[in-house]
Protein backbone atom coordinates (compact mmCIF):
# COMPACT_ATOMS: atom_id res chain seq x y z
CA UNK A 1 0.00 0.00 0.00
CA UNK A 2 1.28 3.68 -0.75
CA UNK A 3 1.26 6.59 1.07
CA UNK A 4 0.95 9.42 0.11
CA UNK A 5 2.07 13.03 1.39
CA UNK A 6 0.10 16.01 0.74
CA UNK A 7 1.12 19.81 1.10
CA UNK A 8 -0.20 21.60 4.11
CA UNK A 9 -1.46 23.96 1.05
CA UNK A 10 -3.41 21.75 -0.83
CA UNK A 11 -4.65 20.28 2.09
CA UNK A 12 -5.69 23.96 3.58
CA UNK A 13 -7.34 24.90 0.57
CA UNK A 14 -9.51 21.34 0.03
CA UNK A 15 -10.67 22.16 3.48
CA UNK A 16 -11.68 26.19 2.31
CA UNK A 17 -13.23 24.93 -0.41
CA UNK A 18 -15.29 22.26 2.04
CA UNK A 19 -16.06 24.76 4.77
CA UNK A 20 -18.23 27.47 2.33
CA UNK A 21 -21.10 25.90 0.71
CA UNK A 22 -21.36 25.19 -2.82
CA UNK A 23 -22.69 28.08 -4.76
CA UNK A 24 -25.41 25.52 -5.96
CA UNK A 25 -27.11 25.94 -3.06
CA UNK A 26 -27.40 29.41 -2.53
CA UNK A 27 -30.64 31.47 -3.06
CA UNK A 28 -30.30 34.88 -5.02
CA UNK A 29 -32.35 37.40 -3.92
CA UNK A 30 -32.83 40.78 -5.79
CA UNK A 31 -32.94 43.67 -3.32
CA UNK A 32 -35.52 45.94 -4.67
CA UNK A 33 -33.50 49.38 -5.85
CA UNK A 34 -29.64 49.81 -4.77
CA UNK A 35 -30.69 52.19 -1.68
CA UNK A 36 -29.40 51.66 1.81
CA UNK A 37 -32.90 50.81 2.88
CA UNK A 38 -33.97 48.36 0.28
CA UNK A 39 -30.27 46.60 0.48
CA UNK A 40 -30.52 46.17 4.38
CA UNK A 41 -34.01 44.57 3.83
CA UNK A 42 -33.20 42.03 1.25
CA UNK A 43 -30.10 41.28 3.79
CA UNK A 44 -32.41 40.73 6.45
CA UNK A 45 -34.44 38.51 4.73
CA UNK A 46 -30.94 36.20 3.38
CA UNK A 47 -30.17 33.18 5.06
CA UNK A 48 -26.42 32.49 5.34
CA UNK A 49 -25.15 31.10 2.12
CA UNK A 50 -27.61 33.55 -0.22
CA UNK A 51 -26.36 36.13 -2.29
CA UNK A 52 -27.93 40.06 -2.41
CA UNK A 53 -28.42 41.23 -5.98
CA UNK A 54 -28.13 44.97 -5.98
CA UNK A 55 -29.48 45.99 -9.50
CA UNK A 56 -28.06 48.95 -11.52
CA UNK A 57 -28.33 52.69 -10.36
CA UNK A 58 -26.85 55.07 -8.70
CA UNK A 59 -27.80 55.46 -4.81
CA UNK A 60 -26.58 58.20 -1.68
CA UNK A 61 -25.79 56.15 0.97
CA UNK A 62 -26.08 57.62 4.80
CA UNK A 63 -26.37 54.58 6.83
CA UNK A 64 -24.19 51.08 7.66
CA UNK A 65 -25.35 47.70 6.37
CA UNK A 66 -23.87 44.60 8.09
CA UNK A 67 -23.54 41.56 5.79
CA UNK A 68 -22.96 38.70 8.22
CA UNK A 69 -22.77 35.10 5.95
CA UNK A 70 -24.68 36.51 3.72
CA UNK A 71 -23.00 38.00 -0.05
CA UNK A 72 -23.89 40.92 -1.44
CA UNK A 73 -23.10 41.65 -5.67
CA UNK A 74 -23.70 44.66 -7.61
CA UNK A 75 -24.56 44.66 -11.49
CA UNK A 76 -20.89 46.17 -12.35
CA UNK A 77 -18.48 48.65 -10.88
CA UNK A 78 -20.08 51.45 -13.56
CA UNK A 79 -23.73 50.37 -13.17
CA UNK A 80 -24.10 50.28 -9.17
CA UNK A 81 -22.43 53.18 -7.21
CA UNK A 82 -22.67 53.74 -3.71
CA UNK A 83 -21.77 57.10 -2.76
CA UNK A 84 -20.47 57.72 0.33
CA UNK A 85 -22.32 60.16 2.20
CA UNK A 86 -21.93 58.41 5.91
CA UNK A 87 -22.09 60.47 8.90
CA UNK A 88 -18.40 60.26 10.61
CA UNK A 89 -19.90 61.67 13.78
CA UNK A 90 -19.07 58.88 16.76
CA UNK A 91 -16.31 57.28 14.93
CA UNK A 92 -19.39 56.26 12.08
CA UNK A 93 -18.87 56.34 8.60
CA UNK A 94 -18.93 52.86 7.57
CA UNK A 95 -20.45 52.05 4.31
CA UNK A 96 -20.52 47.83 5.32
CA UNK A 97 -19.59 46.25 7.94
CA UNK A 98 -18.66 42.33 6.97
CA UNK A 99 -18.49 40.07 9.68
CA UNK A 100 -16.78 36.55 8.49
CA UNK A 101 -18.48 33.85 9.61
CA UNK A 102 -18.10 29.67 8.44
CA UNK A 103 -20.38 30.74 5.31
CA UNK A 104 -17.92 33.14 2.94
CA UNK A 105 -19.29 36.70 3.59
CA UNK A 106 -18.30 38.35 0.18
CA UNK A 107 -18.66 42.13 -1.09
CA UNK A 108 -18.42 42.13 -5.10
CA UNK A 109 -19.57 44.45 -8.38
CA UNK A 110 -19.99 47.87 -7.02
CA UNK A 111 -19.20 50.76 -7.18
CA UNK A 112 -18.20 53.00 -4.05
CA UNK A 113 -17.52 56.47 -4.73
CA UNK A 114 -16.98 59.80 -2.64
CA UNK A 115 -19.60 62.14 -1.71
CA UNK A 116 -19.36 66.04 -1.53
CA UNK A 117 -20.73 67.08 1.78
CA UNK A 118 -19.32 64.42 4.35
CA UNK A 119 -15.91 64.98 2.64
CA UNK A 120 -13.76 65.26 6.09
CA UNK A 121 -11.10 62.34 6.48
CA UNK A 122 -12.89 58.97 8.36
CA UNK A 123 -9.74 56.94 10.17
CA UNK A 124 -12.34 53.77 10.90
CA UNK A 125 -12.73 52.82 7.89
CA UNK A 126 -15.59 52.62 4.43
CA UNK A 127 -15.91 48.88 4.56
CA UNK A 128 -14.72 47.24 7.88
CA UNK A 129 -14.18 43.79 7.74
CA UNK A 130 -13.99 41.11 11.16
CA UNK A 131 -13.56 37.72 11.29
CA UNK A 132 -11.57 34.94 13.39
CA UNK A 133 -10.13 31.83 12.99
CA UNK A 134 -12.60 29.30 10.85
CA UNK A 135 -14.35 32.16 9.75
CA UNK A 136 -14.37 33.47 5.66
CA UNK A 137 -14.96 36.89 3.56
CA UNK A 138 -13.55 38.13 0.35
CA UNK A 139 -14.03 41.53 -1.07
CA UNK A 140 -13.45 41.65 -5.27
CA UNK A 141 -14.38 43.26 -8.60
CA UNK A 142 -15.32 47.07 -6.70
CA UNK A 143 -14.06 49.89 -7.82
CA UNK A 144 -13.36 52.61 -4.60
CA UNK A 145 -13.16 55.95 -6.39
CA UNK A 146 -11.97 59.20 -4.22
CA UNK A 147 -13.23 57.47 -0.61
CA UNK A 148 -12.44 60.13 1.64
CA UNK A 149 -11.89 57.32 3.92
CA UNK A 150 -9.45 54.44 4.42
CA UNK A 151 -11.25 52.55 2.00
CA UNK A 152 -11.00 49.12 3.60
CA UNK A 153 -10.50 48.22 7.55
CA UNK A 154 -9.70 44.61 8.73
CA UNK A 155 -9.81 42.87 12.06
CA UNK A 156 -8.50 39.61 13.33
CA UNK A 157 -7.75 36.64 11.12
CA UNK A 158 -10.36 34.93 9.10
CA UNK A 159 -9.21 33.43 5.93
CA UNK A 160 -9.57 36.34 3.56
CA UNK A 161 -8.33 38.18 0.58
CA UNK A 162 -9.16 41.48 -1.45
CA UNK A 163 -8.68 41.03 -4.51
CA UNK A 164 -9.15 42.21 -8.66
CA UNK A 165 -10.63 45.94 -7.08
CA UNK A 166 -9.29 49.28 -8.51
CA UNK A 167 -8.63 52.03 -6.12
CA UNK A 168 -8.48 55.93 -7.10
CA UNK A 169 -6.92 56.77 -3.75
CA UNK A 170 -7.46 59.85 -1.41
CA UNK A 171 -6.56 58.23 1.59
CA UNK A 172 -4.93 54.55 2.47
CA UNK A 173 -6.88 52.41 0.41
CA UNK A 174 -6.28 49.19 2.86
CA UNK A 175 -5.40 48.76 6.57
CA UNK A 176 -4.63 45.58 8.23
CA UNK A 177 -5.40 45.67 12.16
CA UNK A 178 -4.62 42.40 14.71
CA UNK A 179 -4.33 39.03 14.31
CA UNK A 180 -6.10 37.13 16.37
CA UNK A 181 -9.31 38.12 17.28
CA UNK A 182 -9.53 40.67 20.21
CA UNK A 183 -6.47 40.83 20.50
CA UNK A 184 -6.78 44.90 20.22
CA UNK A 185 -3.23 46.13 20.39
CA UNK A 186 -1.34 43.35 18.83
CA UNK A 187 0.48 41.60 21.92
CA UNK A 188 -0.89 38.16 21.44
CA UNK A 189 0.27 38.58 17.53
CA UNK A 190 3.66 39.62 18.68
CA UNK A 191 4.06 36.44 21.49
CA UNK A 192 3.36 33.70 18.44
CA UNK A 193 5.58 32.30 16.18
CA UNK A 194 5.59 33.57 12.34
CA UNK A 195 3.14 32.61 9.84
CA UNK A 196 5.08 33.05 6.65
CA UNK A 197 4.40 31.29 3.02
CA UNK A 198 2.55 27.97 3.31
CA UNK A 199 2.23 28.34 7.14
CA UNK A 200 0.52 31.82 6.39
CA UNK A 201 -3.09 29.63 6.49
CA UNK A 202 -4.12 26.96 7.53
CA UNK A 203 -3.81 26.12 11.62
CA UNK A 204 -7.37 26.32 13.27
CA UNK A 205 -8.43 27.94 10.03
CA UNK A 206 -6.58 31.54 10.73
CA UNK A 207 -5.00 33.07 8.11
CA UNK A 208 -3.07 36.28 7.33
CA UNK A 209 -5.11 39.00 5.01
CA UNK A 210 -4.46 38.59 1.40
CA UNK A 211 -4.52 41.38 -1.31
CA UNK A 212 -3.65 40.18 -4.68
CA UNK A 213 -4.08 41.31 -7.94
CA UNK A 214 -5.10 45.08 -7.39
CA UNK A 215 -5.11 48.29 -9.00
CA UNK A 216 -3.87 51.03 -6.97
CA UNK A 217 -3.30 54.99 -8.19
CA UNK A 218 -2.87 58.22 -6.13
CA UNK A 219 -5.55 61.02 -7.13
CA UNK A 220 -4.79 63.74 -5.07
CA UNK A 221 -0.53 63.98 -5.48
CA UNK A 222 0.71 63.35 -1.97
CA UNK A 223 0.95 59.37 -1.54
CA UNK A 224 -1.39 58.21 1.30
CA UNK A 225 0.08 54.10 0.94
CA UNK A 226 -1.86 51.59 -0.73
CA UNK A 227 -1.42 49.21 2.21
CA UNK A 228 -0.70 49.48 6.00
CA UNK A 229 -0.38 47.48 8.83
CA UNK A 230 -0.67 48.10 12.51
CA UNK A 231 -1.43 46.13 16.04
CA UNK A 232 0.38 43.04 15.32
CA UNK A 233 -1.01 42.88 11.62
CA UNK A 234 0.03 39.58 8.79
CA UNK A 235 -0.33 40.81 5.55
CA UNK A 236 0.70 39.23 2.46
CA UNK A 237 0.88 42.14 -0.66
CA UNK A 238 1.32 40.26 -4.02
CA UNK A 239 0.09 40.33 -7.63
CA UNK A 240 -0.60 44.21 -7.40
CA UNK A 241 -0.07 47.11 -9.79
CA UNK A 242 0.79 50.65 -7.68
CA UNK A 243 1.19 53.59 -9.79
CA UNK A 244 2.35 56.82 -7.22
CA UNK A 245 1.99 54.86 -4.10
CA UNK A 246 3.59 52.58 -1.76
CA UNK A 247 3.51 49.85 0.89
CA UNK A 248 3.23 50.85 4.54
CA UNK A 249 3.77 50.03 7.97
CA UNK A 250 3.22 51.18 11.43
CA UNK A 251 6.17 51.06 13.97
CA UNK A 252 5.11 50.78 18.05
CA UNK A 253 5.12 54.82 17.94
CA UNK A 254 2.06 56.98 16.48
CA UNK A 255 -0.84 54.59 17.70
CA UNK A 256 -0.28 54.92 21.35
CA UNK A 257 -0.12 51.69 22.99
CA UNK A 258 -1.22 49.67 19.64
CA UNK A 259 2.35 47.90 18.17
CA UNK A 260 3.85 47.65 15.13
CA UNK A 261 2.36 45.15 12.19
CA UNK A 262 3.98 41.91 12.89
CA UNK A 263 5.02 40.24 9.62
CA UNK A 264 4.42 41.22 5.92
CA UNK A 265 4.97 39.40 2.67
CA UNK A 266 5.46 41.69 -0.70
CA UNK A 267 6.42 39.94 -3.88
CA UNK A 268 5.69 40.05 -7.51
CA UNK A 269 4.27 43.78 -7.51
CA UNK A 270 4.45 46.20 -9.63
CA UNK A 271 5.07 49.67 -8.92
CA UNK A 272 5.40 52.97 -10.87
CA UNK A 273 5.91 56.33 -9.82
CA UNK A 274 5.02 58.76 -12.39
CA UNK A 275 7.59 61.47 -13.74
CA UNK A 276 5.21 63.60 -13.68
CA UNK A 277 3.66 62.95 -10.55
CA UNK A 278 4.39 65.48 -7.36
CA UNK A 279 7.18 64.03 -4.99
CA UNK A 280 8.95 62.53 -7.77
CA UNK A 281 11.00 60.71 -7.37
CA UNK A 282 9.16 58.67 -4.53
CA UNK A 283 11.68 57.59 -1.72
CA UNK A 284 10.84 53.49 -1.11
CA UNK A 285 8.33 51.44 -2.76
CA UNK A 286 8.02 50.12 1.06
CA UNK A 287 8.52 52.31 4.26
CA UNK A 288 9.04 49.60 7.08
CA UNK A 289 8.55 50.69 10.82
CA UNK A 290 8.09 47.83 12.20
CA UNK A 291 8.13 44.06 12.39
CA UNK A 292 9.72 41.26 10.05
CA UNK A 293 8.43 39.83 6.31
CA UNK A 294 9.87 39.33 3.00
CA UNK A 295 10.24 41.56 0.03
CA UNK A 296 11.13 40.06 -3.34
CA UNK A 297 10.38 39.88 -7.01
CA UNK A 298 8.96 43.29 -7.22
CA UNK A 299 9.64 45.83 -9.67
CA UNK A 300 9.82 49.02 -9.70
CA UNK A 301 10.53 52.51 -11.74
CA UNK A 302 10.38 56.11 -9.88
CA UNK A 303 11.71 55.22 -6.80
CA UNK A 304 14.74 55.50 -5.14
CA UNK A 305 14.83 52.76 -2.94
CA UNK A 306 12.70 49.41 -2.73
CA UNK A 307 12.72 49.03 1.14
CA UNK A 308 13.56 51.95 3.66
CA UNK A 309 13.76 50.79 7.20
CA UNK A 310 12.95 53.07 9.70
CA UNK A 311 12.76 53.04 13.78
CA UNK A 312 11.22 56.54 14.60
CA UNK A 313 10.98 55.50 18.64
CA UNK A 314 14.71 55.76 18.90
CA UNK A 315 14.72 59.35 17.41
CA UNK A 316 13.77 62.91 18.83
CA UNK A 317 11.49 61.75 21.31
CA UNK A 318 10.65 61.08 24.78
CA UNK A 319 9.42 58.68 26.69
CA UNK A 320 5.73 59.71 28.02
CA UNK A 321 5.24 60.57 24.07
CA UNK A 322 3.88 57.28 23.11
CA UNK A 323 2.54 55.61 26.39
CA UNK A 324 2.84 53.24 28.05
CA UNK A 325 6.19 52.25 25.45
CA UNK A 326 7.68 55.34 24.84
CA UNK A 327 11.08 56.58 23.11
CA UNK A 328 13.90 54.22 23.20
CA UNK A 329 16.24 56.83 24.87
CA UNK A 330 19.23 53.83 26.40
CA UNK A 331 17.40 53.18 29.62
CA UNK A 332 13.57 52.53 28.92
CA UNK A 333 13.02 49.02 30.37
CA UNK A 334 10.87 48.19 27.28
CA UNK A 335 13.75 48.04 24.99
CA UNK A 336 17.14 45.62 25.20
CA UNK A 337 19.86 48.02 26.66
CA UNK A 338 23.01 48.23 28.42
CA UNK A 339 23.19 49.56 31.47
CA UNK A 340 26.14 51.70 31.20
CA UNK A 341 26.30 55.45 31.49
CA UNK A 342 29.00 55.84 28.79
CA UNK A 343 29.75 59.35 28.85
CA UNK A 344 28.41 62.75 30.19
CA UNK A 345 29.05 66.20 30.62
CA UNK A 346 28.20 69.56 28.97
CA UNK A 347 27.55 71.06 25.51
CA UNK A 348 29.91 73.88 24.43
CA UNK A 349 27.71 74.58 21.17
CA UNK A 350 25.89 77.82 20.38
CA UNK A 351 23.05 78.10 21.52
CA UNK A 352 19.97 76.33 19.23
CA UNK A 353 23.05 73.82 18.17
CA UNK A 354 21.02 70.74 15.96
CA UNK A 355 24.26 68.73 17.44
CA UNK A 356 26.22 68.60 20.24
CA UNK A 357 29.81 70.19 20.80
CA UNK A 358 32.43 69.25 23.54
CA UNK A 359 35.33 71.50 23.87
CA UNK A 360 38.72 69.45 24.35
CA UNK A 361 36.92 65.70 23.83
CA UNK A 362 39.63 63.97 21.70
CA UNK A 363 36.72 61.39 20.44
CA UNK A 364 37.44 58.67 17.57
CA UNK A 365 35.68 59.55 14.53
CA UNK A 366 32.28 58.12 14.15
CA UNK A 367 33.00 55.77 17.81
CA UNK A 368 29.61 56.73 19.16
CA UNK A 369 27.39 55.71 16.09
CA UNK A 370 24.52 53.95 17.09
CA UNK A 371 24.61 55.36 20.72
CA UNK A 372 21.71 57.54 22.04
CA UNK A 373 22.82 61.03 23.16
CA UNK A 374 20.24 62.54 25.53
CA UNK A 375 19.94 66.24 26.47
CA UNK A 376 18.89 66.02 30.45
CA UNK A 377 18.00 69.80 30.30
CA UNK A 378 15.53 69.58 27.80
CA UNK A 379 12.59 67.78 30.03
CA UNK A 380 9.05 67.47 28.84
CA UNK A 381 6.05 65.24 29.61
CA UNK A 382 5.19 62.75 31.61
CA UNK A 383 7.53 60.32 32.95
CA UNK A 384 8.96 57.85 35.61
CA UNK A 385 11.75 59.77 36.01
CA UNK A 386 14.09 62.74 34.35
CA UNK A 387 15.99 60.82 32.28
CA UNK A 388 13.11 59.32 30.60
CA UNK A 389 11.12 62.46 30.26
CA UNK A 390 14.55 64.37 28.13
CA UNK A 391 14.67 64.63 24.55
CA UNK A 392 17.32 62.28 22.94
CA UNK A 393 17.94 60.66 19.37
CA UNK A 394 20.47 58.19 18.07
CA UNK A 395 24.06 59.56 16.83
CA UNK A 396 24.79 58.49 13.57
CA UNK A 397 28.29 60.16 12.90
CA UNK A 398 30.82 62.40 15.21
CA UNK A 399 33.95 64.14 15.24
CA UNK A 400 36.61 64.70 17.41
CA UNK A 401 34.70 66.86 19.67
CA UNK A 402 31.00 66.84 18.16
CA UNK A 403 28.28 64.50 17.92
CA UNK A 404 25.45 64.40 15.22
CA UNK A 405 22.07 62.51 15.41
CA UNK A 406 19.04 61.63 13.47
CA UNK A 407 16.93 63.56 13.25
CA UNK A 408 12.49 63.15 13.48
CA UNK A 409 10.92 61.16 11.02
CA UNK A 410 7.61 62.38 12.13
CA UNK A 411 5.75 65.46 12.68
CA UNK A 412 5.92 65.65 16.65
CA UNK A 413 4.31 67.53 19.35
CA UNK A 414 7.38 69.24 20.42
CA UNK A 415 10.47 70.98 18.40
CA UNK A 416 13.44 68.74 17.56
CA UNK A 417 16.27 68.10 19.93
CA UNK A 418 18.75 71.20 20.35
CA UNK A 419 21.65 72.05 22.60
CA UNK A 420 22.05 75.36 24.08
CA UNK A 421 25.49 76.29 25.26
CA UNK A 422 25.68 74.51 28.95
CA UNK A 423 23.01 72.22 28.35
CA UNK A 424 23.95 68.66 30.34
CA UNK A 425 24.14 65.39 28.50
CA UNK A 426 24.15 61.83 28.56
CA UNK A 427 25.07 59.02 26.30
CA UNK A 428 23.72 55.00 26.42
CA UNK A 429 23.42 52.40 24.20
CA UNK A 430 20.23 50.01 23.20
CA UNK A 431 21.48 46.44 21.16
CA UNK A 432 17.70 46.57 20.40
CA UNK A 433 14.26 48.22 20.56
CA UNK A 434 10.51 47.20 21.20
CA UNK A 435 9.17 45.66 17.89
CA UNK A 436 12.08 47.40 15.49
CA UNK A 437 12.47 46.06 12.13
CA UNK A 438 13.68 42.48 12.12
CA UNK A 439 12.70 41.82 15.70
CA UNK A 440 10.08 39.06 16.26
CA UNK A 441 8.14 36.53 18.70
CA UNK A 442 8.93 37.56 22.28
CA UNK A 443 7.07 37.43 26.04
CA UNK A 444 3.18 38.08 25.88
CA UNK A 445 2.86 41.78 26.90
CA UNK A 446 -0.63 42.64 28.72
CA UNK A 447 -2.15 45.61 30.75
CA UNK A 448 -2.68 45.02 34.14
CA UNK A 449 -5.70 48.01 34.56
CA UNK A 450 -4.67 51.37 35.73
CA UNK A 451 -2.89 53.68 37.97
CA UNK A 452 -4.12 56.05 40.14
CA UNK A 453 -3.31 59.10 37.64
CA UNK A 454 -5.64 56.88 35.16
CA UNK A 455 -2.73 55.55 33.17
CA UNK A 456 -2.60 52.21 31.68
CA UNK A 457 -0.08 49.48 33.87
CA UNK A 458 0.82 47.36 31.20
CA UNK A 459 3.75 44.52 31.93
CA UNK A 460 5.74 41.99 30.42
CA UNK A 461 3.70 38.84 31.37
CA UNK A 462 6.87 36.85 32.49
CA UNK A 463 8.56 39.63 34.35
CA UNK A 464 5.51 40.95 35.67
CA UNK A 465 6.94 44.26 35.04
CA UNK A 466 7.71 46.35 32.10
CA UNK A 467 10.65 45.01 30.56
CA UNK A 468 11.84 43.95 26.89
CA UNK A 469 9.74 40.92 26.17
CA UNK A 470 13.18 39.05 25.08
CA UNK A 471 12.25 39.37 20.96
CA UNK A 472 13.91 37.23 19.01
CA UNK A 473 15.75 38.22 16.12
CA UNK A 474 14.07 37.33 12.73
CA UNK A 475 15.34 39.03 10.13
CA UNK A 476 13.58 40.68 6.82
CA UNK A 477 14.87 39.00 3.81
CA UNK A 478 15.00 41.10 0.43
CA UNK A 479 15.91 39.93 -2.85
CA UNK A 480 15.08 39.99 -6.67
CA UNK A 481 13.87 43.30 -6.20
CA UNK A 482 14.49 45.71 -9.36
CA UNK A 483 14.24 49.57 -10.18
CA UNK A 484 14.68 50.87 -13.44
CA UNK A 485 16.07 47.31 -14.42
CA UNK A 486 18.39 47.41 -11.63
CA UNK A 487 18.46 44.81 -9.11
CA UNK A 488 18.03 46.92 -5.63
CA UNK A 489 17.90 46.03 -2.21
CA UNK A 490 16.94 47.83 1.21
CA UNK A 491 18.59 49.99 3.81
CA UNK A 492 18.47 51.81 6.93
CA UNK A 493 19.78 55.07 7.62
CA UNK A 494 19.30 54.12 11.61
CA UNK A 495 22.70 52.71 12.78
CA UNK A 496 20.36 49.83 14.92
CA UNK A 497 18.87 48.28 11.90
CA UNK A 498 22.22 46.38 11.08
CA UNK A 499 22.58 44.49 7.93
CA UNK A 500 23.90 41.14 8.06
CA UNK A 501 21.77 41.09 11.50
CA UNK A 502 18.10 42.55 11.13
CA UNK A 503 18.23 42.60 7.26
CA UNK A 504 19.50 40.70 4.16
CA UNK A 505 19.36 42.23 0.86
CA UNK A 506 19.80 39.41 -2.01
CA UNK A 507 19.25 36.10 0.25
CA UNK A 508 15.90 34.60 -0.08
CA UNK A 509 14.56 33.62 3.15
CA UNK A 510 15.81 30.13 4.39
CA UNK A 511 12.83 27.65 3.91
CA UNK A 512 10.63 30.36 2.32
CA UNK A 513 8.06 28.74 -0.28
CA UNK A 514 5.09 31.21 -0.89
CA UNK A 515 1.43 30.23 -0.60
CA UNK A 516 -0.68 28.84 -3.37
CA UNK A 517 -1.86 31.33 -5.91
CA UNK A 518 -4.33 32.43 -6.84
CA UNK A 519 -5.82 32.16 -2.96
CA UNK A 520 -8.61 29.94 -3.25
CA UNK A 521 -11.14 32.21 -2.15
CA UNK A 522 -10.13 34.26 -5.31
CA UNK A 523 -10.75 30.96 -7.58
CA UNK A 524 -14.50 31.03 -6.07
CA UNK A 525 -17.47 31.53 -9.15
CA UNK A 526 -17.85 34.97 -9.97
CA UNK A 527 -22.01 33.71 -10.23
CA UNK A 528 -23.68 30.68 -8.98
CA UNK A 529 -25.44 28.69 -10.82
CA UNK A 530 -28.62 26.55 -11.26
CA UNK A 531 -30.35 28.35 -8.14
CA UNK A 532 -33.58 29.32 -7.33
CA UNK A 533 -34.11 33.57 -8.20
CA UNK A 534 -36.27 35.10 -4.68
CA UNK A 535 -37.85 38.56 -5.54
CA UNK A 536 -38.19 40.36 -2.57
Amino acid sequence: MKIFKLRAATIFTAIVLLMIDSPCHASLINALTGSASDVAAAVAGALPGDIVLVPPGTNIWTQTVNLSGVSLRGAGTNQTIIVDEESRANNGGEIFMIFGTNQLTELSNLQFLGGVTNTSYNYFGSIVCNGGANTSWRVDHILFNGLYAKNIVNYGNAFSVIDHNTFLMKAIAIEDNGYVSGDQFGDQSFALPPTYGQNSAGQNMASVLYVENNFFTNVIGAPAGACDGESGARVVFRYNTVWNEFFANHGTETGGRSRSERSFEVYDNTFHFSPSAPNYPWYTIADIRGGSGVIYSNTANGYTSIVALRDFRSTDAYSGQWSPFGGANGTNPWDSNNPTLYLSGTSSAPNASSYLQVAGANWTNNQWVGYTLVNTNNLVGYALSSANSSYFSVVNSNSANVMYYLGTGLVQSHPPMTFNNGDHFQVYFAHATLDQPGRGSGDLVQDEGQDTNGNLITINTVTGTPFWPHEVLEPIYCWSNTIDGTLTGMFSSYPGIQSGRDFYNNIPQPGYAAFTYPNPLATQPAAPTGVKITLR
